[in-house]
């Protein structure tokens, strides 16, 4: 295993981690943001016998700032790969609240993420597989938003417009 010395400079490194990336946003250096969230991240990857959950909230909080800087770059199918990572960390997180709004929407952008991934490929085969997963993310995001706004609610409507 790990000793609690090694997490807690483990822990300290991402929040270091996090730190830089936040200077380097102030600074509008985009490739040292997205390199020190991406290294936050990798100190949680799995490595020999030292295993984190992928489930532990520092790392979702990597996560989040790392996929919005990916979505302010434009960085589309890297931002899918974290979304899905954090539809995955809320569904686990909110297991017990069936509804819970906040994974709703975070579905209703992965859809919007794979609709627009559709678009871009050059393979017929690939954009058919990116609007499934996009009808499917966004079936799922109306299932929940359905139960945690009105039927009139703007989100539903736009939900039905794109299912």
């Amino acid at each position: 295993g790990i000793s609690e010395n090694s997490k807690a400079n483990i822990f300290r490194q991402a929040q270091q981690f996090e730190q830089n990336a936040e200077e380097c946003l102030l600074e509008g250096n985009v490739a040292g943001e997205l390199c020190n969230l991406s290294q936050g991240i990798d100190l949680f990857a799995p490595k020999g016998d030292v295993w984190f959950s992928p489930f532990h909230v520092q790392l979702y909080s990597l996560r989040g700032k790392y996929f919005a800087a990916l979505l302010t770059n434009g960085l589309v199918n890297d931002a899918i790969a974290e979304c899905e990572h954090i539809v995955s960390f809320l569904a686990v997180a909110f297991s017990h609240v069936e509804h819970h709004p906040l994974l709703g929407l975070q579905l209703f952008t992965l859809g919007d993420l794979y609709s627009e991934a559709s678009s871009n490929q050059d393979s017929n085969e690939l954009m058919a597989l990116f609007k499934t997963k996009a009808e499917l993310a966004y079936i799922w995001a109306k299932e929940i938003t359905l139960i945690s706004h009105d039927h009139t609610d703007q989100i539903v409507e736009a939900l039905e417009q794109k299912l």
